[in-house]
């Protein structure tokens, strides 16, 4: 059997991610609990049946409850948020904090991304009233 190697043409350079545009994984996790947690009495089973998410680890997230790491599942929840990333491993990690990384599209993207954190953070910094 004859394979044939593409022309490089058509082949396209897989280049070097941009650093600036990476998120950790616990801020994205800080994120995702919040949104989760602003959705009212039944609407998270209705959240997870709308995309295709399993209940008990959704709830489990928002709870802070997780066994372990779920990189996949906040990339999926993120983009029924408006956020497309592509989630990797980060092979310079030293730690769990570190782990898992995701990469934003554009600026544009990750500066909404990090506005909305950032009002997320001073909510929890805030005195309550």
């Amino acid at each position: 059997m004859f394979f044939m190697m593409p022309t490089t043409a058509s082949v396209q350079p897989l280049g070097f991610p941009d650093p600036s545009l990476f998120v950790l994984y616990a801020d994205v996790l800080r994120y995702i609990q919040y949104r989760l947690k602003l959705l009212g009495h039944g609407q998270v089973k209705a959240f997870c049946k709308q995309y295709l998410f399993p209940y008990t680890t959704v709830v489990n997230l928002k709870n802070s409850t997780l066994k372990r790491k779920e990189h996949l599942l906040l990339q999926r929840i993120l983009a029924a948020l408006s956020f497309e990333t592509t989630a990797s491993r980060n092979p310079l990690s030293i730690g769990e904090e570190d782990r898992y990384l995701f990469l934003f599209p554009g600026r544009e993207e990750l500066g909404k991304f990090k506005e909305q954190l950032a009002y997320i953070d001073s909510l929890a910094k805030a005195p309550p009233h």
